[in-house]
């Protein structure tokens, strides 16, 4: 019996300490994937604009393709910022040459300052029925067309030196032609000043 004791108390311990020692990894294991699946969350993929686009254009260089404007504008117009002059379009188009390639705006902000170069009624033949458009390959790209002139703010009739600004935000169709071709043409009736222009475009390419 004492034998027996003795032989209980030598191998109990060290039957304990192989049960252990069994199943110290799978505890490890447990204890490691949480970590694991945490490590594995942060490190995905962010996806960033490999070259980021921001670009401001002017006006201040007369530029016209004349392929945007229809017959009529063509045929009575002035390319010049300023021009005190009655009776003639100011006709202007934005073109420019990506830096990169893959190029897509996603923003398109275009800013028009103009002021009255004659006096303007409502519906007269005077600056008072002036418009300013958005022109592609002969035709309006609706729905940008308006007044320049319109109440309020504007008080019909008006004087000479009258002003207004126009900001469109611009989308859908003129933003897909703007995506296709790299330019946007604009023309301001026929009484009136462009003081100054300028598209705002923003978007991401693809590095070259």
């Amino acid at each position: 019996m004492e034998t027996r004791n003795v032989l209980r108390n030598v191998f109990a311990p060290l039957l304990a300490a192989a049960i252990l020692l069994a199943a110290s990894p799978v505890f490890a294991q447990a204890q490691q994937r949480p970590v694991a699946a945490e490590a594995e969350a942060v490190a995905l993929p962010v996806n960033a604009c490999p070259a980021p686009l921001n670009l401001t254009l002017n006006a201040n260089t007369p530029n016209v393709f004349t392929g945007d404007f229809a017959a009529g504008q063509l045929s009575n117009y002035q390319t010049a910022l300023n021009y005190p002059g009655t009776d003639k379009h100011y006709l202007h188009t934005f073109q420019w040459k990506n830096e990169h390639r893959c190029c897509q705006i996603t923003r398109a902000v275009l800013t028009v300052k103009m002021k009255a170069n004659q006096g303007g009624s409502v519906n007269g033949s005077d600056a008072g029925n002036d418009d300013i458009v958005v022109m592609h390959l002969g035709a309006v790209v609706q729905p940008y067309s308006e007044r320049i002139y319109i109440h309020p703010p504007v008080n019909f009739p008006f004087n000479t030196g009258q002003t207004a600004s126009k900001t469109w935000n611009l989308t859908g169709t003129a933003l897909a032609n703007i995506n296709a071709n790299s330019r946007l043409s604009f023309d301001v009736e026929d009484d009136t000043m462009v003081q100054s222009a300028t598209l705002q475009l923003s978007g991401c390419c693809l590095t070259n």
